[in-house]
């Protein structure tokens, strides 16, 4: 496969960026009065594109990374890092990888750190209804026949056929 010129390249960081073709062609410097019509063929191009979806696949997420990320957060492992008088060492975990698990920080009027993490609830159910551990039903008292609705379906198609709107249905006589 063809290699990426350096403008090529640079169009390939700035798409990855704003996700717009247009915009991505002026940032890595393609005339702007052609821009637009250059992105959209950048795009298309083979090289091009294996180049966009090889750096997609390097930063995507797999299921499996997902469900292990869900699992941690359900398993409160932070719990680790908190020490006896409330606070978190937030270094540490930022240093161990374990930021996915800190939902958010803010700080106090006196000055304090405060760290949020995710629900350890929300969690559980994610990986619940990954493992199908929970169903949604739903319940239908009663029965329902074709001949309660025959009545109505019969009006109906004598209103279209009488009108003239008869493409699609055929008049069938009924065995009897």
């Amino acid at each position: 496969m063809a290699r990426l010129t350096n403008k090529q390249r640079i169009f390939v960081e700035e798409y990855l960026r704003c996700w717009n073709a247009t915009e991505a062609a002026k940032r890595a410097g393609y005339s702007p009065r052609t821009a637009y019509r250059t992105g959209a063929d950048n795009i298309k191009k083979p090289q091009i594109e294996a180049e966009i979806k090889a750096r997609i696949a390097e930063k995507a997420m797999s299921a499996d990374e997902v469900l292990l990320r869900l699992g941690e957060q359900a398993r409160a492992e932070y719990a680790a890092y908190l020490h006896e008088n409330g606070t978190v060492d937030l270094a540490r975990m930022l240093r161990d990888g374990k930021g996915h698990l800190v939902k958010g920080t803010k700080w106090d009027r006196r000055g304090n750190l405060i760290v949020e993490f995710h629900d350890t609830q929300a969690a559980l159910v994610q990986v619940g209804r990954h493992l199908k551990l929970f169903t949604d039903s739903i319940e239908h008292s009663g029965q329902v026949k074709i001949d309660d609705y025959r009545e109505d379906l019969e009006r109906r198609l004598s209103g279209l056929i009488g009108r003239g709107q008869t493409e699609g249905v055929s008049e069938q006589s009924e065995p009897g």
